[in-house]
């Protein structure tokens, strides 16, 4: 069994408001706090500093950059790391390090340990519509693991055995539905980006590391575009069970299956009609 210390990472930029939360609710499971901070104009940095976190203040390349460049600095005493975000924070009831050593018990080769990531929006948790307890790979041993280098929808990529785990990380966004909404503008062009770029590369299954990414870019892309959001909304809405979350499950499932997943395929569309324009001329 392994007696290396825990890290925890995350990436900040003007999260005054969730840090101490997310830095509150690990601090008593881990060794060390690390929080790579994109120049923050807030009190971010301030407050991660006083509650005893380790600073590191970066340029802004991309998610994947960032959370690399953390991996690849941690002391190499660090075996295992979280990755959190700083919207999200660790709930109650499971020890992290009793977990670990519990997954390593039954399968000392394990690399990564599965959390059970749930949604608060606006202030009601999503119990229905694929939102509660969603399987994320956040938990993993430092060495070997990688982020992929995307645009948007990023996962760490590990060589090695996986786990599913009890520890709850919940998701609850404080800074209220029009920031909400910028910054899936800002995720529907970079998909959309994503989305030609992947079109273009000779061997897609590079990038395929896992069941959501090949769920999305091998059945979802197939489908038309402006059918696929429809139909996207009514399973997660209907065949999932969202509309049992009220008010709250029908606001979020057209936020973020429909309106959103429209949005990409507009940009999706612009920007394919920007590149036969160049090439024409």
């Amino acid at each position: 069994m392994s007696d290396g210390k825990i890290a925890t990472i995350i990436l900040t930029k003007d999260e005054e408001i969730h840090i101490s939360r997310a830095i509150s609710s690990i601090r008593d499971h881990v060794d060390e706090i690390h929080i790579i901070d994109c120049y923050s104009k807030d009190n971010t940095v301030a407050i991660a500093k006083k509650e005893g976190a380790y600073v590191h203040i970066r340029p802004w390349v991309s998610y994947a950059d960032q959370l690399n460049w953390a991996i690849s600095h941690l002391a190499d005493d660090i075996d295992w790391v979280l990755r959190l975000d700083a919207d999200e924070y660790l709930a109650s009831g499971v020890n992290l390090r009793t977990e670990i050593k519990s997954h390593i018990l039954t399968c000392p080769e394990v690399q990564g340990i599965l959390c059970l990531r749930s949604m608060v929006f606006k202030g009601k948790s999503l119990k229905h519509g694929g939102m509660n307890e969603k399987p994320v790979l956040r938990l993993f041993r430092r060495k070997g693991a990688v982020c992929d280098d995307r645009l948007v929808d990023e996962h760490i990529h590990i060589d090695g055995i996986i786990t599913k785990g009890q520890l709850r990380l919940i998701d609850h966004d404080l800074k209220g539905i029009a920031f909400w909404i910028e910054k899936h503008k800002r995720y529907a062009e970079l998909e959309a980006r994503q989305y030609l770029k992947e079109r273009e590369m000779t061997r897609q299954d590079t990038s395929v590391r896992n069941h959501q990414q090949f769920i999305k870019r091998r059945l979802y892309y197939k489908l038309p575009p402006f059918l696929r959001p429809i139909l996207y909304f009514m399973f997660r809405y209907v065949v999932q069970g969202g509309f049992l979350d009220g008010y709250s499950g029908l606001n979020y499932a057209y936020r973020q299956a429909l309106w959103y997943r429209f949005l990409v395929d507009i940009r999706i569309l612009s920007l394919q009609r920007k590149r036969k324009n160049r090439n024409d001329h």
